[in-house]
């Protein structure tokens, strides 16, 4: 089963996302905006992973996170993934702070305890709005969010089924960053 590990947003915010990705239908075209359901933080993909492995990994993950702390962050800019010359991905950055470095590292041990590889990329806090199709231009015309901060208190194993009209998440565990540290 394809796998990862999101940040979950907390409700209000996912409303007032919402509701800037619906500002911005009238602004782009060639754009499949996500729906408010989807919004998250990836923390780390897993990709495939055998059914065998997932009492390791939530485990493992519990233990790490456990007393870590929730994460206060906010939105930042918008981003295009992978970069500006044949953008796939249309994301909302949101603020990195040492406590995001924090938690994502806590992750990063704990599937590294389950044999995973070390993540390569730099870990760059985003949610993705939307999914690019054909030519993008424009990101500069198009209107920041107000600036809206949020405390994410909760992650989740997350499995990801991909079809044709993109991909269906089904939240397997999930765990709360309980107050500490």
């Amino acid at each position: 089963m394809r796998l990862f590990i999101a940040a979950f947003l907390p409700e209000e915010t996912r409303d007032a996302l919402f509701h800037y990705v619906e500002s911005l239908r009238g602004f782009l075209r060639g754009v499949r905006w996500e729906p408010r359901e989807k919004f998250h933080v990836t923390l780390r993909f897993l990709g495939d992973v055998d059914e065998s492995r997932l009492a390791g990994i939530s485990t493992d993950i519990g233990s790490m996170v456990y007393g870590s702390g929730h994460v206060e962050s906010g939105f930042g800019n918008l981003r295009l993934f992978p970069g500006s010359r044949n953008p796939r991905v249309l994301a909302l950055s949101l603020m990195k702070s040492e406590r995001f470095q924090f938690l994502f590292d806590k992750v990063q041990c704990a599937v590294l305890q389950n044999g995973f590889e070390m993540e390569k990329r730099k870990f760059i806090p985003h949610v993705t709005i939307g999914r690019i199709k054909g030519s993008f231009e424009g990101i500069e015309k198009i209107p920041r969010l107000d600036e809206t901060e949020f405390s994410i208190t909760r992650i989740g194993l997350v499995r990801s089924e991909l079809g044709p009209r993109g991909s269906r998440y089904t939240i397997l565990k999930t765990w709360d960053l309980q107050d500490g540290i």
